[in-house]
């Protein structure tokens, strides 16, 4: 546990005021994380497979002591924004997921891995793509980190340990989650970085994307709205881009312009034609989409701001002439209207992820013959299954592990020796691969009558 949190938080130490690579941490990243997280299984699952009673209430002590510069970190932020933990490291499961979220672009060297493309597959720069940063084995808080905490979080012999590394967990569930919310705007997806050098406050060092800054504005952490319904995916990659086109990348960067992809201005010197216009217009693009309509009202725009609008009524961009050039622009209402678009669907998608996460699940059975355990979730892979015992202290002892080849939902997956007399619970912890490869960590667990 101290090992992954000294690599976690050694690239977290960054106070100084910087550009600002992401949705605002505190605000709008906790909101759509926290309504993530109210809207998924997580309460449940934590419930029934780990066996915390209190689910996204319980609480979950990290010891200051074993982690003095993430808490250094989370304890610049208010308390009132509700994942800062108290003095003995104690905060609730669903605090320490939204703590991984607020503090996932810090330093700025995270914050730009928080860009994809989804017309190349790139990210910003030399900087890895969005969806290679979580998944990358080297980030301390991507998906690897998450299933390395997920199975100590099991395997870990006490209560405390167990408690530490769950904690562990959802900090990188929430550091995954807080990359993903970042599709939904649309600078992180149209290979727009410039978006984020725009001075957004009156210190002139405060630096990032105005679209942004009005999401926190407007919604601050407890208005960011509820997600539409949860976006259900096969795998990491697709809930950011997919062959089909409905990644969260995908579709926010096919619907919306950003700062710096609005069509470029275009001279009307003289008199322009249907065709000549519909051609001006085709050059003035920046990317496939969204495009001008070719029935733009140029009388209109003579006259005054016309606003260009989206598949749902909502603002794109505004448009006018001016000195006979046709200019495109978005203005502060304008972003409101695509936010309150943006925010759900956003928050759908990061429901989905959670859940996706999480999806591992057993059912574990205690019986004369010995303890087994059957999927009750995803269905699994090849991998290992390991099967433990708790004294009525919560001391958990292993049982030994199986090699196993996988099961379908509701068959069983391996089975093991019974568990002594004075076990009060038995667990089962699987680690291996889903039935369509994919990593999968799963558990659960079932309390001994006696």
């Amino acid at each position: 546990m101290r090992r992954f949190l000294a690599l976690a938080v050694a690239l977290l130490l960054a106070s100084a005021l910087r550009p600002a690579g992401a949705y605002e941490a505190a605000t709008t990243h906790a909101g759509l994380t926290e309504q993530a997280a109210l809207h998924s299984k997580l309460h449940e699952r934590l419930r029934v497979q780990f066996g915390y009673d209190r689910g996204l209430l319980q609480q979950l002590i990290i010891p200051p002591a074993d982690a003095p510069a993430l808490f250094e970190v989370l304890r610049r932020n208010n308390p009132a924004h509700g994942f800062v933990p108290d003095g003995r490291g104690r905060q609730s499961a669903l605090s320490w997921l939204v703590a991984g979220s607020a503090v996932a672009d810090s330093p700025a060297a995270f914050a730009d891995n928080h860009y994809l493309d989804p017309l190349t597959g790139k990210g910003a720069g030399n900087h890895p793509s969005a969806v290679d940063w979580v998944a990358d084995a080297k980030n301390p808080m991507g998906v690897s980190g998450f299933l390395t905490q997920y199975a100590k979080a099991v395997r870990a012999k006490t209560p405390g340990e167990r408690e530490r590394h769950l904690a562990g967990a959802l900090l990188a569930a929430g550091a995954v989650l807080h990359v993903l919310e970042d599709m939904g705007s649309p600078s992180h997806v149209r290979d727009d970085h410039e978006a984020h050098l725009q001075q957004v406050g009156r210190d002139h060092r405060d630096i990032g994307s105005r679209f942004e800054r009005i999401a926190s504005l407007a919604y601050g952490r407890l208005g960011v709205p509820e997600p539409t319904a949860e976006v259900r995916r096969d795998d990491l990659r697709s809930f950011f881009t997919a062959k089909d086109g409905k990644g969260l990348a995908d579709i926010t960067g096919r619907d919306y312009f950003s700062a710096d992809t609005l069509p470029r201005s275009i001279d009307l010197e003289g008199r322009v034609g249907k065709d000549e216009l519909g051609r001006l217009l085709a050059a003035s693009v920046r990317r496939p989409a969204p495009v001008p309509l070719p029935q733009l009202d140029l009388i209109g725009a003579a006259r005054g701001a016309v606003t260009l609008t989206g598949e749902r009524g909502e603002c794109l961009a505004r448009y006018r002439i001016r000195n006979a050039r046709l200019r495109f622009s978005t203005d502060d209402d304008c972003a409101l209207e695509q936010l309150a678009l943006l925010l759900p669907r956003t928050g759908a998608y990061a429901t989905g992820l959670l859940d996706y996460l999480f999806r591992g699940e057993l059912a574990v059975y205690a019986k004369a013959s010995g303890v087994s355990a059957a999927i009750a979730g995803a269905p699994a892979g090849a991998g290992t299954l390991e099967l433990f015992w708790d004294d009525a202290s919560g001391v958990r002892t292993s049982l030994g592990s199986i090699k196993v080849t996988g099961a379908s939902t509701g068959k069983q997956l391996g089975k093991g020796a019974n568990a002594p007399a004075q076990a009060v619970r038995v667990v089962a912890l699987f680690e291996g691969v889903d039935a369509s490869g994919q990593p999968l960590v799963a558990t659960g667990q079932v309390e001994l009558k006696k």
